[in-house]
């Protein structure tokens, strides 16, 4: 899980900075061009943050060896994060031919990280519950 936790604070920490770029770099890009950036960006860092919080469920449930769903559902947002935002913030600067046809299977990803995700904490409560 060290990975995918250094991994979201790193892409948290670049949606931010991109952002900054991108509220100062008017008229070097396309109002689309700005859109899909900060389309990208935004669910960059809702992502990042959304696997930290699948790390904070994997040491709650530490109770068990591991817990799988929230390493699944890290490992959905971060390959979301990489093949969605990366790739769109990516073709806004350089044609990357058949490399954008995973834009959709990160957006796949994305959502079936949030099911996973909803899965896993349903084990926290009945976790709790139990004590």
């Amino acid at each position: 899980m060290h990975y995918l936790q250094a991994f979201a604070g790193i892409m948290a920490a670049i949606s931010v900075l991109l952002s900054a770029w991108l509220s100062h770099s008017k008229g070097t890009l396309s109002l689309i061009q700005v859109k899909n950036i900060e389309t990208a960006l935004l669910f960059a860092f809702i992502h990042s943050i959304a696997i930290f919080i699948c790390v904070l469920l994997n040491r709650v449930n530490s109770h068990q060896r591991q817990d799988k769903l929230s390493v699944c559902a890290a490992s959905l947002f971060t390959f979301g994060i990489v093949s969605f935002s990366g790739l769109i913030t990516v073709k806004q600067f350089i044609a990357i031919g058949m490399l954008a046809k995973l834009t959709p299977l990160g957006g796949m990803a994305f959502a079936l990280g949030w099911l996973v995700l909803g899965f896993a904490s349903t084990k926290v409560e009945r976790y709790v519950k139990d004590k």
